[in-house]
């Protein structure tokens, strides 16, 4: 009588092969999965077909700035959606680029100095806005005052200002509001 052993019958054979029977198909059948619904993965890993993936997102609030969460959870340049650009930038969804937007207000849309026009697009200021000045004479009427070198402009909302300036009250010696002007700090923008 011949007594039958695993260890016999293996023995001569590579061990390579029967584990890549077992690591292929596993012991228990094929219920046996690395994740699933119940059973979840790591951090930095989603579960595709049973099995752990390394991801770098899952939204694209994880990418960087004009990039989006594509649908193999890799950050990718482009965009999906007006977030994932600039600020005042808009996303082509048809070719994920990210694009200027036509200006709609100057304080969110506009630079330093400009203006929003009715074509949507931003325009040099001009004028008296930070021109040099000695005497309120210099900053061209109108009630234009000449404050500490440099012209305000008359205004009575901010959104009579161009980009970078506020519409500021300015008093006399008795606390009285004497004029609202455009202001900002001029000697910070000198070229």
């Amino acid at each position: 009588m011949q007594i039958f052993s695993w260890s016999s019958a293996l023995r001569g054979v590579s061990c390579l092969p029967a584990l890549t029977f077992v690591a292929l198909f596993g012991c228990g059948g094929s219920g046996d999965y690395e994740c699933s619904e119940e059973k979840s993965c790591g951090l930095g890993s989603v579960c595709v077909d049973g099995a752990c993936v390394e991801q770098s997102c899952a939204t694209s609030d994880q990418c960087g700035i004009e990039q989006y969460c594509d649908s193999t959870s890799t950050c990718v340049s482009g965009c999906e959606q007006d977030t994932d650009c600039m600020y005042g930038d808009a996303c082509n969804v048809e070719n994920h680029t990210c694009e200027s937007n036509e200006c709609s207000d100057t304080r969110l849309d506009c630079g330093f100095n400009e203006f929003c026009g009715p074509d949507g697009d931003c325009y040099d200021a001009g004028g008296y806005y930070c021109h040099d000045c000695d005497s309120n004479a210099d900053c061209g009427g109108n009630g234009n005052l000449c404050l500490g070198g440099y012209c305000g402009v008359t205004c009575t909302y901010d959104s009579d200002c161009p980009g970078g300036y506020d519409c500021a009250g300015f008093q006399d010696n008795s606390g009285n509001i004497i004029a609202y002007q455009c202001y900002t700090s001029c000697y910070l923008y000198e070229e």
